[in-house]
């Protein structure tokens, strides 16, 4: 028996394959992994917080999607930077629900919007640095491969 995969990684992998989505975040800058420093454009960072699921062939993770930007100052253009990081949180959790049944690594997913938007300003990097942050969660529900 098989375990299912990383289902971050799965998003990952759906996302960079979108052009929707990669025209406003490069696909070297979404990641599973941390936040490049300094952060000097558009950023996505995917995390599982969650996994419920009675059936260890049947589960349903829970990812967290986060698109970082930094002061406008940084960024340039004329969006603003919470305004365009829920812009883009939202267009994944659209992609994402909207998305016909995927497969990842043998693995069959699809994935329902559970919530968000949700924006916060992260001010760890400094007063001067502030990160501006939107969230989106989506629950996958995947079934291992059988083999």
């Amino acid at each position: 028996m098989t375990p299912i995969p990383f289902a971050p990684g799965a998003v990952r992998a759906f996302l960079i394959a979108q052009p929707k989505f990669t025209a406003k975040v490069p696909a070297d800058a979404i990641t599973t992994r941390e936040l490049p420093a300094p952060l000097t454009g558009v950023c996505t960072t995917i995390r599982a917080p969650g996994n419920v699921g009675e059936d260890p062939l049947l589960r349903k993770p829970l990812v967290q999607v986060d698109v970082w930007a930094p002061k406008i100052e940084i960024l340039g253009g004329t969006t603003d930077p919470e305004e365009l990081t829920w812009d883009i949180a939202a267009l994944a959790g659209e992609l994402l629900a909207r998305a016909k049944p995927q497969e990842f690594r043998g693995s069959g997913w699809n994935a329902r919007w559970t919530d968000g938007p949700i924006n916060m300003i992260d001010l760890k990097r400094g007063p001067d640095t502030p990160l501006y942050r939107a969230t989106i969660r989506v629950e996958l529900k995947m079934r291992a491969p059988r083999h």
